[in-house]
């Protein structure tokens, strides 16, 4: 039976893409820097390594055939999303491991720091001896809702860069997609997904207020710079791949159980 390494599985995507292959009828396994939880799944086979140091990461990729890179940091990507994608690629070097890398719409035409270390490992990838696929997403409903929103939102005022858009997808979409993918062997680059509508920064705030029952005035701010201004362009955004179905409204009203 193949087994398939994600990287980063502990996180957002690899909770929804290991049951998913594992549905499938695929070998998983998980590396994470944390220990295997109490409640995972026992069909899953679960190494602790680190990206960063090297730390466990020939035990991760014995016998393994294909590798998922789903680990990211937006501010550790160089080290993570790059650097991890070295070593992995470095270990599994002569053995044919298929290579997945996971990376953001844009990024070669972003001037986001994070997008440009995702960029720099897509090269990476596509300049090693592995066979690899490239998929490039929009941002996940989860990365807008439960971490960019929250943070903004603990300030004593609301204040946002109203102007700028986004494309938000469903997790779960876009690990149905990865499972696709695999099942199709190396493909090199794949075509670029995003969700089903693209909104603005203040559009997404104030539906994430009220689906919580919140009342707060929402204050623009304008932020100037090259990368502010490639995000109110959505550089990031591929409104002519739609491809998710599950709206922000959806995914907020299964978030905060709205009608459930």
């Amino acid at each position: 039976m193949p087994r398939i390494l994600i990287t980063g599985g502990s996180g957002e995507m690899g909770r929804q893409l290991a049951p998913r292959l594992l549905a499938a009828g695929q070998s998983v396994r998980i590396l994470s820097r944390r220990p295997r939880p109490a409640g995972a799944d026992p069909a899953l086979e679960w190494v602790q390594a680190s990206l960063t140091s090297g730390e466990g990461l020939p035990a991760a990729v014995a016998d393994v055939d294909t590798i998922v890179h789903a680990a990211s940091s937006p501010v550790g990507a160089a080290k993570i999303d790059t650097g991890g994608a070295a070593r992995l690629l470095e270990l599994t070097r002569g053995s044919q491991t298929n290579f997945f890398y996971i990376s953001i719409v844009g990024v070669d035409r972003h001037p986001f720091f994070y997008y440009k270390a995702k960029y720099a490992t897509e090269k990476l990838v596509e300049q090693s001896s592995a066979p690899w696929t490239i998929l490039r997403a929009t941002q996940f409903h989860a990365f807008i809702g439960r971490l960019i929103l929250p943070v903004a939102y603990r300030s004593p005022f609301f204040m946002l860069p109203t102007d700028l858009v986004f494309q938000p997808i469903d997790e779960g979409e876009v690990a149905a997609h990865i499972v696709d993918l695999l099942q199709q062997g190396a493909r090199g680059r794949a075509a670029d997904i995003g969700g089903p509508q693209v909104l603005t920064l203040g559009e997404l705030a104030l539906s994430w207020l009220l689906a919580q029952k919140r009342t707060r005035r929402i204050i623009h701010i304008s932020v100037p710079g090259r990368q502010t201004a490639a995000f109110r362009q959505g550089v990031h955004t591929a409104p002519d791949h739609k491809f998710g179905r599950v709206t922000w409204q959806q995914w907020l009203d299964k978030e905060y159980r709205v009608g459930f």
